[in-house]
């Protein structure tokens, strides 16, 4: 079903990386785009596909992991938080795309980026 091969990780481990590296997918998406890199645009599109790994290693872990209905619906919670990494990986990724494809963002949306806050 998938070319991921599942590994024996802690969950935890997983989310923190994928916390780290959507983080940095989304850094490294705007900063594509203010510098209109195609490299770093495919670094995040490189990153993407890590994160699909992890996606898969938590999703095994969370079915692994609950054996009592107590357990799965605390699963259940941690699995939300990793639908919502994956959601802005895949939105880091968008962003990637865009500069892959050509696309040219306005000089106001460019100067603007450095002083946005976190």
């Amino acid at each position: 079903m998938t070319d991921v091969e599942y590994q024996p990780v802690s969950f935890k481990e997983v989310l923190i990386e994928m916390k780290d590296i959507s983080e940095l997918m989304v850094d490294l998406a705007y900063s594509a785009i203010l510098f209109e890199s195609k490299e770093i645009a495919l670094e995040v599109i490189n990153l993407e596909e890590r994160m699909n790994g992890l996606v898969y290693q938590a999703r095994i872990q969370s079915v692994l992991g609950a054996r009592r209905l107590e357990e799965a619906e605390a699963m259940s919670g941690m699995l939300q938080v990793v639908e919502a990494a994956e959601r802005i990986a895949n939105s880091a990724s968008d962003m990637a795309k865009l500069i892959l494809k050509d696309i040219k963002f306005p000089a106001e949306l460019k100067r603007a980026m450095p002083a946005a806050e976190e």
